[in-house]
């Protein structure tokens, strides 16, 4: 018997090619890996959890909800009745949450009917749960008529005898109210319930219920960063003041959670007295998400049903590296070390007869060209000073790789290795299942099979094609988009050319900091906190206690997912110095802020744009 099989493409894309969960639908739970934070998020204390797009916020919390839970208890055998909490998710909409503002209504009277809304979706949020609850155990009581009676009457409903008539009035309150924001009329507002009082009521009689006694609920909002300013207040007042039965997670993104006040503007929620917070970038950085990613990639490997393979390689295996000497072989540097050498009038064989690497050689051979001194003067200080000389190699040994190939066609850096496009997506899963996705697609298209180790010809061509869709994609994420644009394009630039032009400053300068003199104007604010959260930048906490609101506070780089696009190291290493002016520039003059950089770092003579950059030549307009 002949069994039909998908073509390997075809559960490629299945299995990787699905990056967002919502894509995934229930096949979420099936893929799930539990990170190593999942048990803070488990206790009973409101959680915050912060992470960029890609994450995994929206996956963590889903499986946290009582339907994540089923789904994966089928593998467990763990029944619903046995659990100790129930989580209730809800994503904000944000073509629901932004009805609630305008000029027809003062900003108090919004406040109360957005609080009365939340209100209508959590206690149905609650609803739905013990409908399916009670599906699975029929045996088990449910509220009973006062129950229902007096969370109706919280809620400004109509009579419910019953948990079936009790669903049917809060189904029916919630569409009224939402036809109703879409036909305002401040002359008949509905009456509302006071905000949080008709969920405690409802949890309190849940909590009565013998099955559920001692039992936990928690409402899981994700996409927090989609409620308005004032709408954050709100949803801080519910998390601030929860009560015993129940608790908030919150899944936002970074300087996403912009508000921290509640209705009382003297109050405000700190960690850890209000709530945990859990950065996923800090909790999953270094070894810990490179463990964290490969058991994703494998458990997805395993899945793959090939012809003739009963053992698919591991990720480590598909994607082979290159050292550091063996990059610089395949780049060219033996040829160019005979040129130079020639040109010298030395032995091509001058650095091998003396038992020195390529790689240090070409070190030699420069900084002799940039000190304007002979080579052997350069070699009597690396035999007189050896420690010294050693730091420098250390300093100088990976960015010479970019200088190898500069201003030549083809391939001017491998971007190559699992442990590289683990660097490259900066901790965001998204983008290392979106690298692996994209590099197995292009190596099967241009090899024609599936199963040995992708060349690293194809995984540096494939890492610059997600680079490149994630520049172009920069415009459409938010109204920042044209300028976050701009402004990757130009340190893009800044980066690529400094990397190959290493001469007169500091190697691998891939970062950069807010000069201190004076307050930093509102829109540079605006828009270094819009390129933090669509993940345009990285930040991380610069000498000084760090504040999320002082962006001075911080030093920047590009997002590591950009460096094989430009070309530039992916690795946090130095860092320049730009003023507020000159990082609006980019955007605003960016040919002629573009070179004042690179002058100031004497790197003004750039070399020609690398191929893949000239989709954006219009924007470059040959700046060099």
């Amino acid at each position: 018997m002949t069994i039909d099989r998908p073509q390997p493409v075809e559960q490629l894309s299945q299995l990787f090619g699905n990056y967002r969960a919502e894509w995934l639908r229930e096949r979420i739970f099936d893929l799930f890996t539990t990170p190593a934070y999942f048990p803070e998020l488990e206790t009973r204390s409101p959680c915050v959890l912060v992470g960029g797009r890609g994450t995994g916020k929206t996956t963590v919390l889903r499986s946290l909800s009582y339907e994540g839970r089923a789904a994966l208890s089928e593998k467990e055998g763990s029944p619903a009745s046995q659990w100790n909490y129930y989580g209730l998710y809800y994503r904000v909409d944000t073509n629901r949450v932004t009805a609630f503002q305008g000029t027809e209504l003062p900003e108090q009277t919004w406040t109360k009917l957005f609080g009365h809304y939340i209100n209508l979706l959590l206690c149905g949020q609650v609803i739905r749960f013990l409908n399916w609850y009670a599906l699975r155990f029929p045996e088990h009581p449910t509220l009973s008529t006062m129950a229902c009676q007096r969370v109706a009457l919280s809620l400004r409903l109509g009579s419910a005898a019953t948990i079936v008539d009790f669903t049917d009035e809060l189904e029916t309150a919630r569409l009224k109210f939402e036809a109703f924001l879409n036909n305002l009329s401040p002359d008949s507002l509905p009456p509302v319930s006071m905000q949080a009082a008709p969920v405690d009521e409802l949890l309190s009689a849940v909590i009565q219920l013998p099955q559920f006694a001692n039992k936990h609920f928690f409402f899981l909002i994700d996409e927090f960063e989609n409620f308005t300013d004032s709408q954050q207040i709100v949803m801080n007042t519910f998390i601030k003041h929860c009560g015993a039965n129940h608790s908030f997670k919150i899944g936002v993104r970074e300087l996403g959670w912009r508000k921290r006040s509640t209705l009382n503007p003297n109050e405000q929620l700190n960690s850890p007295a209000d709530y945990i917070r859990i950065n996923i970038a800090e909790k999953l950085e270094g070894e810990r998400f490179e463990e964290f990613a490969a058991q994703i990639c494998n458990q997805r490997l395993a899945q793959l049903v090939l012809d003739g393979s009963n053992n698919p390689l591991t990720i480590q295996e598909l994607l082979p590296g290159l050292s550091e000497e063996e990059e610089a072989e395949r780049l060219g540097l033996p040829e160019l070390l005979s040129e130079k050498l020639v040109s010298k009038g030395l032995d091509p064989q001058f650095f091998s007869i003396q038992g020195i690497t390529q790689l240090e050689a070409y070190l030699a051979l420069l900084w002799a060209e940039w000190s304007d001194v002979e080579l052997d003067a350069i070699l009597d200080e690396r035999t007189k000073s050896p420690k010294q000389w050693r730091t420098r190699l250390s300093n100088y040994r990976h960015a010479l790789l970019f200088t190898i190939k500069k201003g030549k066609a083809g391939i001017r850096k491998y971007y190559a290795g699992w442990p590289t496009f683990v660097q490259l997506s900066g901790s965001n899963i998204r983008y290392l299942l979106e690298l692996v996705d994209r590099t197995l697609l292009y190596h099967y298209d241009k090899a024609g099979q599936f199963g040995a180790a992708v060349s690293c010809e194809h995984q540096t061509i494939a890492a610059q094609n997600v680079g490149a869709k994630n520049v172009s994609e920069l415009e459409g994420l938010s109204v920042h988009g044209a300028q976050l644009t701009k402004l990757v394009l130009g340190l893009g630039r800044i980066f690529q050319v400094l990397a190959s032009h290493p001469q007169g400053h500091a190697p691998e300068q891939n970062q950069f900091h807010v000069t201190e003199q004076g307050i930093p104007p509102q829109e540079l604010n605006d828009l270094l906190s819009s390129a933090v959260m669509h993940l345009a930048l990285v930040r991380s906490s610069g000498t000084k206690l760090a504040d999320d609101a002082d962006i001075k506070a911080y030093d920047y780089s590009l997002h590591p997912i950009f460096a094989p696009f430009f070309v530039f190291s992916y690795r946090k290493k130095r860092k320049l110095t730009l003023t507020p002016e000159r990082i609006l520039g980019l955007v605003k003059e960016s040919k002629s802020t573009i070179k004042e950089i690179l002058k100031d770092y004497e790197a003004e003579q750039a070399s020609p744009l690398p191929e893949q950059l000239r989709l954006f030549e219009k924007y470059y307009d040959r700046i060099a």
